[in-house]
């Protein structure tokens, strides 16, 4: 990822961002001075100047001729922070309350949101939790399944020797694992595929795909426990 895909999330458009990117790298810089750094027509640049000094993110100095001067990596961390958590207590105190919707079966699309969707859910599990599928798969939810371990019981299959610590109880498959299957409070379930941008899920509330599921799981690890 480009650091100027990091800016337009923080609300940077493609211009600010060029111009921010150059004004950092230079200290500071007339807007003559910048708009022939980033081939830019002057006007824009001017625009976009006056629009970071706005969002406190670059100020203008005393005196003629006028430089501006970039906000810190260690000010802009600390801003977007504080901006960040205002934002949180806002979801937090004005969200909509839902209506409550019966949609047994939702798709998720695409790799960054299946992941989101996986740590979101083991984060807001209850109480137990079972997981089956690849080593690599675990390993990137390991925070999440970790921190979640102390007051949660929580068991893992996968295809090879794990260790997440005491708390969270790791089976090897007997069989090789295809596919991610994840089973939250006998609640809900995900299922799908986590390999690269073409990932996609299921996640479910259906009472007998819950059912399916914990019942495929509770075999394979009676396999295993035979075998041991």
């Amino acid at each position: 990822m480009h650091f100027n895909d990091t800016l337009y999330k923080l609300g940077f458009s493609p211009i600010e961002a060029t111009v921010f990117m150059t004004l950092c790298k230079h200290g500071s810089l007339t807007g003559y001075e910048a708009s022939k750094l980033t081939g830019i027509s002057r006007s824009n640049v001017y625009a976009a100047l006056y629009s970071l000094q706005d969002k406190g993110k670059c100020f203008a100095s005393e005196g003629e001729p006028t430089k501006y001067i970039p906000i810190s990596k260690e000010e802009l961390l600390l801003t977007t922070r504080r901006e960040m958590e205002q934002t949180l207590s806002e979801i937090e105190a004005h969200f909509p309350r839902p209506v409550i919707t019966n949609e047994p079966y939702l798709t998720i699309r695409g790799y960054e949101h299946v992941i989101h969707k996986i740590k979101n859910h083991i984060l807001l599990c209850e109480s137990h939790l079972y997981i089956m599928s690849t080593l690599s798969d675990i390993t990137s939810l390991q925070d999440e399944l970790i921190q979640i371990s102390n007051n949660h019981k929580v068991i893992v299959m996968c295809d090879a020797p794990l260790d997440l610590g005491q708390h969270i109880k790791s089976y090897v498959h007997t069989r090789p694992i295809e596919g991610f299957y994840m089973i939250i409070d006998t609640k809900s379930v995900i299922t799908g595929d986590l390999n690269g941008e073409d990932a996609q899920c299921l996640y479910s509330t259906n009472e007998s795909l819950v059912h399916l599921m914990r019942s495929s799981f509770k075999t394979a690890l009676d396999m295993i426990n035979l075998q041991a």
